[in-house]
């Protein structure tokens, strides 16, 4: 069934829209070279980026060269092997600690790591996942990690089915339309019968329980938390052992930090 883009919400109007767009080239390699310099933690010559980016030569090499006039990346020894200074450092903490979102409710997702003992993900639905904004892990040893940027399917993450969850069912209906459970290749332990009773859950609590659809064992608590039209959510995360005993009084307390970020708003 077919279901008129009007009559989605703006924001997953918007969504769909921005994804049908082809992403721009040069700013994905950029990207990727400070990846590729993550990954190797190690000085880069020119054609070694271009191997590993699978670009051409010439078009790595006008994006290098932009790079080090703007003091991003510099050459380390006389055969113009490549590594980026501390300026991208420099300019990143300089807009986390001034992030509108992280700065409001960074110490509120602190004490919800301490009172729970557990991981707290703040995540953001961007285009067709649940990326992390922000992850206070836990300082228990067994516990769940991840970094700031990671990305998980919508319908295998707890902050996208609680965010799902505040959608009405048409809405729903046609993003599932759009991106069915069951593609190829795809880790989604999960069948649309459960996703759909998920859905059920959440509304009636106001908070998801959700696990294993990726990761085995892992299970998590979440809520959606209004933000200016943007779906936002957070998350409890920890082994299925600790969460599952405690996941209801996980979820009143993430109620009780979703209305105090809405009185401060």
């Amino acid at each position: 069934m077919a279901f008129a883009l009007d009559a989605l919400p703006p924001w997953l109007h918007s969504l769909l829209a921005r994804m049908a767009r082809n992403d721009n080239k040069t700013a994905r390699r950029t990207l990727e070279i400070f990846e590729a310099f993550h990954r190797r933690q190690a000085p880069l010559s020119l054609t070694e980026l271009a191997r590993l980016l699978r670009v051409p030569m010439s078009s790595c090499h006008a994006i290098v060269r932009t790079m080090i006039a703007r003091g991003y990346l510099y050459n380390v020894d006389a055969d113009r092997n490549l590594y980026p200074t501390k300026r991208l450092l420099q300019v990143a903490e300089g807009i986390a600690r001034n992030d509108p979102v992280l700065r409001r409710i960074t110490s509120a997702l602190g004490r919800l790591r301490d009172a729970s003992g557990e991981s707290v993900v703040l995540g953001k639905w961007q285009d067709d996942v649940v990326v992390y904004l922000d992850v206070l892990e836990s300082r228990q040893t067994i516990r769940y990690t991840a970094r700031p940027g990671h990305t998980q399917p919508v319908a295998a993450s707890s902050i996208g089915k609680a965010i799902l969850a505040q959608m009405d069912d048409r809405a729903v209906a046609a993003w599932l339309e759009a991106h069915p459970l069951r593609k190829a290749g795809s880790r989604i332990n999960l069948s649309l019968r459960q996703l759909h009773q998920q859905i059920r859950m959440t509304r009636s609590s106001g908070y998801c329980i959700a696990g294993g659809e990726i990761e085995a064992n892992v299970m998590a608590v979440a809520v959606a938390i209004p933000s200016n039209g943007d779906p936002l959510g957070v998350a409890i995360v920890g082994p299925q052992t600790r969460i599952e005993p405690l996941a209801h009084r996980h979820g009143a307390w993430l109620l009780e930090l979703r209305e105090d970020i809405v009185k401060t708003r």
